[in-house]
């Protein structure tokens, strides 16, 4: 039966052994993108709170944005060798092989150090590990980002409770998921952020925030930079702080330098907080987990969905935002990843600053700020 309300959890199998009590473990399966891991990360750092003594570990992919995000935070990092699900085609022995082994390795290192739960979050690498604790009977909660769940979560959701961002995900959830609207969970830093003192300069300005998402976008870099050079006058008195992920910020320097517009860029930022409290626009993809952090600042922004997303996820993520009067979404019924037309949407909200306030306001009510907590609640009623 599926639930809309926040609920209790109920343990499905034994509560952690007598030696492990006054340091508990919590495992965090899955990762691969910045938006499957900041909600496990804003989680942990609540566990932490809680129990000063609990011990965390991720277990990811291994891929390069695991090590840079969960880096900084001291949290235990491994990983498994288990292939993404776009090779059982091409491979499938070596799929099932590889999968069947992860499986066996965490079941052992479970029997020996034996987590208080699982938490998967998302994406395949998290299924070995969510397999695993099933079969050892041990607690596992999911979290799912985006409108449209992902094809491990849909098909863990099967098993095991869900906590879910937007209402209208357990409409796409397997009919008896037991599904929990808790929002998506956020840094401590992130909601609580505010802007540092500007300096007389800043304090002029307003500012346009460009984010491709975790790796970068070529597309969402040259539409945004089109856009930019037609509307250079209308800019003139903004600052605008550009991430272009590993591509593209020499281009992108250069392009500002030849517009004459005030410019910070950068590959990546690792002070977002920061960023979002002092930003007035942004142009975005459309992950989850980033409406979820511009909602919760009442960042107004023009939305350009991930052509390639699995089931177009991005698309119906922005189309929540749009509905909402909260974002400005970008069509693409091609699903092109060529560079898309921003001009008249950006020039429209530049120049309108009575509509940037309300679409603010709008972004606000689709903020869930106490995500966090609710979420943390429902893994520690189910060591109970």
């Amino acid at each position: 039966m599926t639930s809309r309300e926040n609920g209790s959890l109920s343990p499905s199998g034994r509560g952690p052994s007598q030696q492990q009590t006054e340091s508990r473990l919590f495992v965090f399966a899955g990762g691969g993108t910045g938006g499957h891991l900041a909600p496990g990360i804003a989680v942990a750092a609540e566990l932490r709170r809680r129990e000063p003594g609990c011990r965390i570990r991720f277990v990811g992919s291994g891929r390069p944005i695991e090590q840079r995000m969960l880096g900084p935070t001291g949290y235990e990092l491994t990983a498994h060798d288990a292939p993404p699900l776009a090779q059982i085609k091409r491979r499938p022995l070596h799929f099932l092989t590889a999968h069947w082994r992860a499986i066996r390795d965490a079941r052992r290192e479970f029997q020996l150090d034996r987590p208080a739960v699982v938490i998967g979050l998302g994406g395949f690498a998290s299924v070995p590990i969510v397999i695993a604790a099933q079969r050892e009977r041990i607690p596992v909660l999911l979290l799912e980002q985006n409108v449209i769940p992902g094809r491990a979560n849909w098909w863990l959701a099967r098993r095991h409770p869900i906590c879910v961002t937007f209402d209208k995900t357990c409409d796409y959830l397997p009919q008896k998921a037991t599904c929990h609207v808790t929002g998506n969970p956020l840094r401590e830093e992130i909601i609580l952020s505010k802007s540092p003192l500007p300096s007389e300069e800043q304090a002029r300005k307003r500012t346009l925030l460009i984010l491709g998402g975790s790796h970068g976008s070529r597309q969402v870099n040259e539409s945004a930079l089109n856009a930019i050079r037609n509307l250079r006058e209308q800019l003139a008195d903004w600052h605008i702080i550009h991430q272009t992920g590993p591509d593209g910020t020499e281009d992108a320097r250069h392009v500002y330098s030849e517009c004459n517009l005030s410019a910070t860029v950068e590959p990546f930022f690792d002070n977002l907080p920061q960023l979002y409290a002092q930003t007035t626009l942004a142009i975005s993809r459309a992950g989850a987990t980033t409406l979820t952090e511009l909602a919760t600042a009442g960042i107004p922004s023009i939305l350009i969905p991930y052509p390639l997303a699995a089931a177009d996820h991005q698309t119906r993520n922005a189309e929540c935002f749009a509905t909402a009067e909260a974002a400005v979404l970008i069509d693409n019924p091609t699903r092109t990843s060529e560079p898309l037309d921003l001009t008249d949407a950006l020039s429209e909200l530049v120049t309108t600053p009575g509509r940037l306030a309300e679409m603010s306001a709008a972004a606000k009510t689709l903020a869930r700020p106490e995500a966090t907590r609710v979420v943390t609640n429902l893994i520690l009623t189910s060591t109970q």
